[in-house]
């Protein structure tokens, strides 16, 4: 009996709540829960990332996200994201920041072909947090380069409303924001699932930041077709 009692407190130590909405659910080197809230599905982005999305049906799926399995985070070419563009319209919450020539921490300008993608745009462009990047330093190009995402902010890290809530931008991914180092990029701060630091370089940090007078802030990052937005994110230059 005292085995058994043991047993099963062991298993109910190792369970897990179901994770709430729009929050990870699964990927590499991801611990938590691998279900959702009723009324979310956990959904694969890429093989470090999977997250609580509205489903109709209302079923809870464990992700596949959390297999080790290499081929999940094959990269597509550039060529056929820049002009699909993915369009998932997935609303993540999502943290931003800025990086470039004269930032606080000293980087180089983003506009250069040594990006992890391996090229830089002539329109707006921003490095994503390593979960949505899919894969991590020295790999080469993730699943997202070439993707384009409509960024939104809406408030400052203290969850105050900026003074141009609301501002929206596109961007096309063409960096890696590593994990290691980076807090935001390792979602272990604020209450973001994704980060994009945006490219100070190619216009991007000051045409989403605006004049809210902050350099990280908090809103909503969906997929879109980069095909539609080919002015704001421009051509690729290797």
């Amino acid at each position: 009996m005292l085995t058994t009692i043991i047993l099963l407190a062991s298993a109910a130590s190792g369970a897990f709540a179901a994770q709430p909405a729009y929050a990870q659910c699964g990927g590499k080197g991801f611990t938590g829960g691998t279900t959702c809230v009723s009324g979310y599905t956990c959904t694969f982005s890429n093989a470090y990332y999977s997250q609580c999305i509205p489903s109709s049906s209302g079923a809870t799926t464990v992700a596949p996200a959390k297999s080790s399995s290499t081929s999940q985070a094959a990269a597509p070419t550039s060529t056929s994201n820049n002009n699909g563009g993915g369009g998932s319209g997935n609303v993540l919450k999502a943290s931003f920041t800025e990086y470039g020539a004269g930032d606080s921490f000293g980087s180089p300008n983003c506009q250069t072909a040594t990006t992890a993608c391996g090229y830089y745009t002539t329109g707006f462009n921003a490095a994503a947090s390593q979960n949505l990047f899919g894969v991590g330093p020295g790999a080469g190009a993730g699943p997202d380069c070439g993707l384009c995402y409509r960024l939104t902010i809406e408030t400052d890290s203290s969850g105050k409303a900026v003074s141009n809530a609301g501002n929206s931008i596109v961007v096309e991914i063409t960096n890696l924001c590593p994990a290691q180092g980076n807090p935001l990029c390792a979602q272990n701060g604020l209450s973001a699932n994704v980060n994009f630091d945006t490219c100070k370089d190619s216009g991007a940090s000051a045409a989403l930041f605006g004049n809210s007078g902050v350099g990280l802030g908090l809103g909503t990052a969906v997929q879109v077709p980069c095909s539609q937005y080919a002015s704001q994110v421009g051509t690729h230059v290797t």
